[in-house]
């Protein structure tokens, strides 16, 4: 069994790949999997039949026939959709398939608990981390469905062992099989242009290190601090945390989705968070054209964040989740250059519409956030924020 570190350490990173359209995503997936000699590592929160992920599973069955040691991990609430004839396909072909947490419909908190981390580990080489799932309707299968805005972040070097080790958590039989790094001096050489990363993981019960860690950027921000995140619905401190920032004089921008959603309801649940923070001085944008549905996060120029985790109640409390954070100046580029592309594609909310919209929309949204603060209190229990 591979050994599980508590703390994964900084690590010089020797190359690294940020891609935003959904098109490159998939296509550069592709290209991975067909290219593995030795193993592919798969975690996904959602894998549903469809055209696309059929590809995948052809690729993932013919690379398991010819010996690549194939691990997928699935949810079992989030890939409900993936047909059982490919899970006997893919076991028949020799791959390794495990489900996290079947349905039980005893105990509230079992079933918030999902995994929702993104993983691909291949050849013990590159890894990649994200908000893409295989599934059709991320790139726009749907007539008059646009591709949604996504973003994975791949990168070679030692961090690959280290995501190796987060995706064994799930495996306690995984077995240990060394795999060669990257040569030393081809890490140190890249590690000038891309600085260094480490896996931020979030694994309830016991931890909530992403809660931790983003809280402890929310409070030492100092001039800015920019968040992307397709569901907003954090707890009251970490709210409360946006505020303060705010008040301090950091520019603090929130990035959302916008009319085009896959939980309308949601969206207007947290609306009723929008005036509150608009006036503490935290400003909202939310995507037009598209189903904005990347997780990422820049803070005062120095630091990043991209992967599986949204700013909600659920990734912070409950889902297992897990993000790469860097510390590069040319990941900094990069996000700044996708946060400015992103905002002009967005509406900012002013505060004088904002207090203009109709009656009906601000009794539903009060009713939603009612329902909102009571689910989050019974999930809690006897937990304190």
């Amino acid at each position: 069994m591979l050994q599980q570190t508590r703390r994964t350490p900084w690590v010089g990173i020797d190359a690294g790949i940020l891609l935003t359209e959904m098109a490159d995503i998939a296509r550069w997936l592709l290209d991975q999997f067909r290219g593995a000699e030795t193993e592919i590592l798969l975690e996904n929160y959602i894998f549903e039949g469809g055209v696309w992920p059929g590809q995948v599973l052809d690729i993932l069955e013919a690379k398991a026939r010819s010996g690549v040691r194939v691990h997928v991990t699935l949810d079992a609430i989030g890939s409900r959709g993936f047909p059982s004839a490919w899970s006997s396909r893919l076991r028949a072909a020799g791959a390794h398939v495990h489900w996290y947490h079947r349905l039980r419909f005893i105990g509230m908190e079992h079933r918030l608990r999902r995994t929702h981390r993104r993983i691909i580990v291949v050849d013990g080489q590159w890894a990649a981390v994200g908000g893409f799932a295989f599934a059709d309707a991320w790139l726009g299968a749907g007539e008059g469905s646009p591709p949604y805005r996504d973003a994975l972040f791949a990168c070679r070097g030692p961090i690959a062992q280290h995501l190796r080790l987060a995706f064994a958590r799930h495996h306690p039989d995984f077995p240990a099989l060394p795999l060669p790094l990257p040569d030393s001096g081809a890490i140190e050489a890249g590690a000038a242009c891309w600085g260094k990363g480490r896996l931020l993981e979030g694994l309830p019960p016991r931890r909530r290190g992403m809660r931790r860690r983003f809280l402890a950027i929310l409070r030492t921000a100092r001039r800015e601090l920019w968040i992307a995140t397709p569901y907003f619905n954090p707890d009251p401190v970490v709210r409360r945390a946006l505020q303060q920032a705010a008040r301090r004089g950091v520019d603090v921008r929130l990035l959302l989705a916008g009319r085009i959603t896959d939980h309308p309801l949601l969206r207007f649940g947290i609306q009723a968070y929008y005036q509150p923070l608009m006036q503490a001085g935290v400003r909202i944008y939310e995507y037009q054209g598209a189903f904005l549905h990347g997780k990422y996060a820049l803070a005062d120029g120095y630091w990043v964040t991209l992967g599986s985790a949204n700013l909600d109640f659920l990734s912070l409390w409950f889902n297992r989740e897990l993000n790469i954070e860097l510390r590069s100046p040319l990941a900094v580029l990069l996000l700044r250059s996708l946060f400015v592309r992103e905002f002009a594609h967005a509406q900012e909310l002013a505060m004088g519409g904002w207090q203009r919209r109709p009656r009906w929309r601000r009794t539903l949204e009060w009713l939603l956030a009612v329902l909102d603060r009571w689910a989050q209190a019974r999930a809690l229990g006897r937990r304190k924020y």
